[in-house]
């Protein structure tokens, strides 16, 4: 896996800040590279009129990898599958699950145990709102949990 760190130009382009990448793992056998240019919009969706992003807050969504203060990159045009992670709308509020069909069943589910399935019922109607096709994780926040993980290979 490798690594390049690129800066934002006041255009909204994104630039290579080193000339170098950065090897996260073996040597590359191809070293030899030509420059490439990336615009993280054009990396998140073809539809970008329909597209927007949303910071998570809670923990319902830990069991996947998507913790509190990530931020979502959210496709409404998306129609949602089983397994894929939406945002919906319940009683008026914004939800975050995994969506799960089973049979004629329609189910609004938490990837993490403290928190029960919802069930698309008449008396509970949800509407999804977007297809979520990545997350932006916040390594940050994460590194103290890392360093805890990795210092148990020291003993």
């Amino acid at each position: 896996m490798e690594v390049e760190i690129f800066t934002v130009k006041p255009s909204g382009r994104l630039i290579p800040l080193f000339g170098e990448r950065i090897h996260a793992g073996f040597e590359s056998p191809a070293t030899d590279y030509e420059e490439e240019r990336i615009d993280l919009n054009d990396y998140v969706s073809s539809y970008p009129e329909a597209t927007f992003y949303a910071r998570v807050i809670g923990d319902c969504m830990v069991g996947s990898g998507i913790f509190d203060g990530d931020l979502l990159v959210v496709n409404r045009s998306l129609t949602p599958s089983n397994g894929d992670v939406v945002v919906g709308v319940l009683d008026g509020d914004f939800i975050l699950r995994v969506y799960l069909k089973s049979g004629r069943d329609e189910y609004l589910m938490p990837d993490n145990p403290k928190y029960k399935p919802i069930k698309r019922t008449e008396c509970t109607q949800f509407q999804i709102w977007g297809v979520v096709p990545h997350t932006i994780l916040n390594q940050l926040n994460r590194k103290h949990v890392r360093a805890d993980r990795l210092q148990q290979f020291l003993r």
